[in-house]
């Protein structure tokens, strides 16, 4: 990863944006970023970090309320962008952060906004954070590693003890992989259930009986053969029921066929009598209907038309009249009509009359703006000469506010020093309690252990046994009683055989053979009525020894249980030991960083911050009566420009108004201003509205009674016309009714019909001619049928009489033999259910034993893997590998930098030591080593871890930022140090230094400056540029 540019603005003490070009830097190989304590050169690191990662170790997330810390207390909004370059083609990214403080409320700064992009061509496109850590190859630990060391940990690796290091080895390399201890306890946990598990499972199964597979097989085949028998005699019944039900069916339709056939018969004189009806009907329609309702038609039309002319005849009257009055009505209002002009006139001038009084007002009321805003104008000019000194007196007092004000930048860091401690305390105190809980949690696994072992299988067992006892007492226990189980089992089976002995004597006769031995004499038969009453007593001893299988595999799965629990507990706790180790030395390196004498009581630091915010309250308000005065200022000046722009507006506005109104004045013709002077505006606009209301009221009468006359006198020829047409209509109407009457009577005289009414009561009633056509024929058609399948029937009973009692005591037999038949089959299903559960019982049984078998085998591995990973041994050999190959990287460097004079070692416990060369070749150890010497080992250590760690991450980066102050170092070291920065030119590596120390500052030419000013914050300074 190479750095291309780096914009701070409100990060920390950078309050002004800086950009820091490192295409400048970089080009030279070896540069510096220097600067005295507290300016802020840790900053540009850490600006460089949290814009990838979004990571600080300088804030937590939670409980140092991070982003208002990280922001510039002068500041309201915070920018981090970043430009690199990495990967094989040097892709150019870009990593954005931006904040904002709430204008309301100082102390709330949100989420800080994080975005990131990669260069295609001269667009920068979106893409996802996640994507920059991808690309670099490095997690946020390995970077700060390899990339860019940290203030205070260059040394550090060098420096720690056995455990320390090796600890770092494990951060740094992740060989917290190769932790298998707890895996492998968590396999000999799972491994252990399922042992249990297995040997539940056996337990429940117990020991199958293999004679009981041949009883049931032969039990089988005799319900086989039953079934077979019962099944072809239920066929023969069932075909018989059969041949009964058929005519049973055959006897049912015969009975209600001949009952339709007599509902058929009693219909016939009906249909008889409507089909005479039809006939008659159909001949009604053919001859007389049409001519009927030609008539009927004929004469209601001759009705309508001379109801019609009537009407006429009385419209044709009420017209003459209305054209008569209209006539009259138009001549009285003509004169007025013609002189309606007049009237008009009058009115548009007595418009113009109001205008003026109108205008005569505006000039008044203008006249008096003007003389009162002339005495406004003086005023504001007088109020804002007493604003500016009053200005001036507020600018003094703000400006001796602001220097009494304290850096609240130091107070912020004291401040969030104090905040840190108790956050580590509290850390420290969680830890305390989780071991305290742990120790209570263990306590609470042993009483219910002991009370575990107050049951009476473990009777006379110490009370203070281990789990591993105990779990050896109950398979003891489960042994002995599966022993008794196998002895009861035999007696049972002999028990058995007797009373199936004493069955067959039962039922054994003198003269019949015996089926046992054959013989046909049978002198002393087996008698004993005690073998059930045994039996019985066997199945009860065997259901106790069964519920202590229950019972002790039950107590095996607690206890399990409880030591799995106590395992977890105490390796739990060793992990919080060394949590709580840690701790301490996280809270005795943070007391070495206070450095603020002033301030050892936390409460001068609240004290000292409640004066700043009483400083700051102070400066408020000052500032706001500044505003305030600023803002009054400004306003009377805006007042005073806009009184003087109005004030020009009035004048011109009232020469406007004087004009307009004399030239109104002249244009009067029709009226005499003089006659309404006494008059109000009011009088003159009725007296306007009055004569334009009779002009227009003439206008429309006149045009509206003339319209109306040319619409009546149309409407009168439209009447004459139609009452014309109407009267010849009607004569061709009567002549017709007249042809259709005599057409009417001669039909009569040629038909069947006697009169008219005859044969208009024949077509009073409608009739569906066809549809009762196809009723009768659907009639006779049904009639044939039910006659054709009567005969049909009686021919298929063939004189056969239908038995119904037979019918039901065949049904009866059925029902028993389908009974039997499903009880047998019942039977024969249950007993092939228990013969394939004891044919897979033998079978899990068979599996159960192999499978134990491999999860013995397996857990005797596990032991031994457990004891090769027990206490991170495995692990601290890896670290001691790596340990070695890193010394032998760095001793390449070290050998070279010392001119053969030194060289690094590790000793048997994993720590370094130093072979001294100019004295024989002796070792001894490195805190003898001067301070350049120290730094040389330092970086030759730092330089190979960072070069096995981007050899790990397949990165191809060569670019190193180490931030280490070299204060305490004197003139010979530093020369050294010198001396050594500079031969990494010759690897062609990028490094960059950050310190405070001046002299590296003259001997690294291209650098940065940085000073942290009172007013603008951190500012960058440019060695090219100064």
């Amino acid at each position: 990863m190479i750095p291309i540019q780096l914009t701070i603005q409100g990060l920390y003490s950078y309050q002004v944006r800086q950009t820091i070009d490192f295409t400048r830097l970089t080009a030279a190989g070896l540069f510096g970023i220097f600067g005295p304590v507290g300016s802020g050169k840790s900053s540009v690191l850490e600006a460089i970090t949290f814009a990838i990662y979004g990571r600080t170790d300088r804030l937590n997330l939670s409980g140092d309320n991070r982003y208002y810390n990280m922001m510039n207390l002068k500041s309201d909004e915070l920018l981090i962008d970043f430009k690199f370059e990495t990967g094989k083609d040097q892709t150019a990214y870009r990593a954005m952060v931006r904040g904002k403080r709430n204008s309301k409320r100082f102390d709330e700064v949100k989420t800080l906004e994080r975005s990131a992009y990669q260069q295609t061509g001269n667009e920068w496109i979106p893409i996802e954070m996640g994507q920059l850590e991808e690309v670099i190859g490095l997690s946020y630990d390995n970077f700060k590693r390899t990339i860019i060391i940290p203030q205070g940990q260059f040394q550090e690796f060098l420096q720690l003890g056995n455990k320390d290091r090796t600890q770092m080895m494990k951060e740094l390399f992740n060989l917290g992989k190769f932790e298998f201890y707890h895996k492998v306890v968590s396999l000999e946990t799972k491994n252990n259930a399922k042992k249990q598990l297995m040997e539940g499972q056996l337990q429940q199964l117990g020991t199958p009986d293999p004679e009981q597979e041949q009883r049931y097989r032969e039990l089988l085949a005799l319900l086989e053969k039953e079934i077979g028998e019962l099944q072809l005699k239920l066929a023969d019944n069932q075909r018989a029921e059969e041949k009964l039900r058929i005519l049973q069916e055959l006897t049912r339709k015969i009975t209600e066929t001949e009952q339709e056939q007599k509902k058929l018969q009693e219909q016939e004189p009906l249909f008889q009598s409507l089909e005479k009806k039809i006939d008659r009907y159909e001949q009604g329609v053919i001859l007389f209907k049409h001519l009927l309702e030609s008539l009927q038609e004929n004469k209601q039309k001759k009705e309508h038309r001379e109801a019609q002319i009537l009407i006429d005849s009385e419209k044709l009257g009420k017209e003459k009249e209305e054209i008569e009055n209209l006539e009259k009505q138009i001549a009285a209002i003509k004169p007025a009509y013609e002189k309606r002009e007049e009237r008009k006139r009058k009115a548009e001038e007595l418009v113009s009359l109001l205008q003026i009084k109108t205008l005569e007002d505006v000039v008044e009321a203008e006249r008096t703006r003007l003389s009162n805003g002339t005495r406004t104008l003086d005023n504001t000019l007088n109020e804002i000469k007493s604003l500016k000194v009053q200005k001036e007196t507020l600018e003094g007092e703000l400006k001796a506010a602001r220097n009494a004000l304290p850096d609240l930048s130091v107070l912020s860091s004291i401040k969030s020093w104090y905040t840190t401690r108790h956050h580590l305390d509290n850390q420290l105190q969680d830890i305390e309690n989780e071991l305290h809980k742990s120790h209570r949690q263990e306590e609470e696994i042993l009483e219910v252990k002991t009370r575990l072992l107050t049951d009476p299988l473990f009777e006379g067992f110490p009370k203070d046994a281990g789990f591993a006892e105990c779990s050896l007492h109950l398979k003891s226990m489960t042994r002995n009683i599966k022993e008794k189980q196998t002895l009861l089992a035999e007696k049972e089976s002999q028990q058995r055989v007797k009373e199936q002995l004493k069955a067959y004597a039962e039922s054994l006769e003198e003269g019949k053979p015996c089926p046992v031995c054959g013989s046909l004499h049978h002198p002393d038969l087996l008698k004993s009525d005690a073998y059930h009453d045994t039996l019985r007593l066997l199945a009860a001893q065997k259901r106790s020894f069964e519920l202590q299988l229950e019972q002790t595999a039950a107590l095996n799965n607690e206890l399990v249980l409880l030591e799995n629990r106590q395992m977890q507990l105490r390796c739990n706790r060793e992990e919080l030991l060394v949590k709580k180790e840690a701790q301490q030395a996280y809270i005795a390196s943070h007391l070495l960083q206070f450095k603020w004498e002033a301030y050892h009581d936390e409460k001068k630091v609240d004290e000292a911050f409640i004066k700043a915010k009483q400083t700051q309250d102070e400066l408020k308000k000052k500032d706001s009566a500044q505003q305030k005065a600023v803002g009054e200022l400004e306003k009377l000046e805006r007042n005073r420009e806009r009184f003087r722009e109005e004030l020009e507006k009035i004048r011109t506005s009232l020469t406007v108004h004087q004009t307009e109104l004399k030239t109104i004045a002249q244009q009067l013709r029709w009226i005499e201003p003089e006659q309404y002077r006494a008059t109000t505006s009011l009088f003159i606009e009725e007296e306007k509205n009055k004569l334009l209301n009779e002009y227009i009221q003439l206008e429309k009468t006149y045009t509206e009674k003339s319209d109306l006359l040319l619409e009546r006198k149309r409407l009168k020829d439209t009447l004459m016309g139609t009452m014309n047409s109407n009267r010849k209509e009607l004569e061709q109407e009567l002549a017709i009714i007249d042809k259709i009457t005599k057409a009417l009577n001669a039909q009569l005289e040629k038909s069947s019909f006697r009169s008219m009414e005859e044969v208009k009561d024949a077509l009073s009633t409608p009739i569906d001619a066809e549809a009762e056509k196809q009723r009768v024929a659907r009639f006779k058609e049904q009639q044939l049928h039910c006659n054709s399948t009567l005969q049909q029937l009686r021919v298929e009973a063939d004189n056969r009489v239908y038995d119904g009692e037979a019918h039901q005591t065949l049904h009866g037999e059925i029902t028993s033999l389908r009974e039997l038949t499903t009880r047998k089959i019942q039977e024969q299903g249950k007993t092939a259910e228990q013969l394939e559960k004891l044919q897979k019982d033998m079978e899990s049984r068979s599996a159960l034993l192999k499978t134990l078998q491999q999860l013995e085998l397996r857990a005797e591995n596990i032991r031994t893997l457990k004891s090769l990973f027990k206490a991170s041994g495995f692990v601290d050999y890896i670290s001691s590998i790596y340990l070695q190959n890193l010394c032998n990287a760095a001793n390449d460097r070290f050998f070279q930098l010392t001119r053969q004079k030194l060289s690094l070692e590790i000793t048997a416990d994993n720590n370094f030591q130093v072979r001294d060369f100019m004295n024989g070749g002796k070792v001894r150890s490195v805190k003898t080593l001067s301070g350049g010497q120290t730094f040389q080992a330092s970086l030759s250590l730092a330089l190979a871890l960072a070069d096995n760690i981007q050899k790990i991450t397949r990165s191809n980066q060569n670019f190193f930022f180490l931030d280490e102050g070299f204060g305490s170092l004197d003139a010979a070291s530093l020369n050294i140090v010198f001396d050594t920065l500079k031969s990494l030119r010759k690897e062609n590596r990028i490094v960059g230094v950050i310190s405070h120390v001046e002299e590296m500052q003259q001997e690294i030419e291209v650098h940065l400056r940085v000073e942290n000013q009172e007013e603008k914050g951190s500012i960058i300074h440019r060695s090219w540029e100064e």
